[in-house]
């Protein structure tokens, strides 16, 4: 897999998030993450009290669609092996804008993400913050 190809899959994991319903939004998740998807992230921690695999991953990651959907990606910068992908993104929230760094994990024979791990400031996002 090149790095321009692990790009692509993660413009496609953004792009789901434009979808016109949450069905959608799903659905085209399901066409770039593994069945053995890992998430990974402060809110997703603070929720969950870590990691959300498998079954539980998808339904946490389409549930950032109203977040998500108006997402900007400022860079994405891919290992030359194309196995990983960092994401520099920002988006409005009712907080504000939250900038993120997500890393993502690729699985090179299959073009899916296997773990998504999301750095940022959560304070802003969490309940009495």
């Amino acid at each position: 897999m090149t790095p321009e190809e692990s790009i692509a899959v993660v413009r496609r994991f953004y792009q789901a998030y434009r979808a016109e319903d949450a069905a959608a939004v799903t659905s085209a998740l399901e066409a770039v993450l593994d069945k053995a998807f890992s998430l990974e992230s402060p809110l997703v921690e603070a929720r969950f009290g870590g990691a959300v695999t498998g079954p539980t991953a998808l339904p946490v990651a389409a549930s950032a669609a109203a977040f998500l959907k108006q997402v900007n990606i400022d860079e994405l910068y891919a290992t030359p092996n194309g196995g990983g992908v960092v994401a520099l993104i920002h988006f409005p929230s009712p907080a504000g804008v939250i900038t993120q760094s997500e890393h993502f994990d690729i699985d090179q024979s299959t073009s899916k993400i296997t773990r998504l791990r999301s750095y940022y400031d959560p304070r802003r996002l969490l309940p009495g913050q």
